[in-house]
């Protein structure tokens, strides 16, 4: 997929590692279609906030759109039919390492206290979002995610 450009392999990768993580369990993905062609896709991996371990949290990583198709709602959504999938699922929690500009849109905030697991030269990018009870001012602790995501150059 070109969504990425020259990340484009790496990104495939990763979520092929993450379906297949168990770590990463349980895992929500989502494909965008267009006359039998994949246009897009989304995965939410689980992931542990240490200190916090009573939330249930995911990540988003990674959401991809073919470059043919971006900037006409197929993202949009795929974030949208995902974050509604895990309200219902009774996920607490979703955290996203990606530009602001795009991500508060659907009400992530990076004036949070949980750290990424890797220090970010971009900590405004490192975003969370409390889809149920969470009370985002008062939690603080440290993102553990699946060890397939949990590698340097992910981050």
């Amino acid at each position: 997929m070109d969504a990425f450009g020259d990340e484009g392999r790496t990104v495939a990768e990763l979520a092929l590692a993450l379906i297949h993580d168990p770590s990463a369990q349980p895992v929500l993905t989502l494909v965008a279609e267009d006359n039998d062609e994949v246009i897009g896709s989304i995965i939410f991996s689980t992931v542990q906030v240490q200190g916090a371990e009573q939330w249930s949290a995911c990540i988003l990583a990674p959401l991809a759109v073919a470059g043919h198709r971006q900037r006409r709602g197929v993202g949009r959504q795929l974030v949208e039919s995902g974050l509604d999938a895990l309200r219902e699922q009774g996920v607490d929690l979703v955290f996203v390492l990606g530009d602001p500009r795009y991500y508060r849109r659907y009400g992530f905030i990076s004036s949070h206290q949980v750290r990424a697991p890797y220090d970010l030269p971009y900590p405004e990018a490192w975003m969370a979002l409390a889809l149920q009870r969470a009370d985002l001012a008062s939690l603080s602790g440290q993102v553990l995610c699946a060890r397939s995501l949990n590698s340097p150059e992910h981050w």
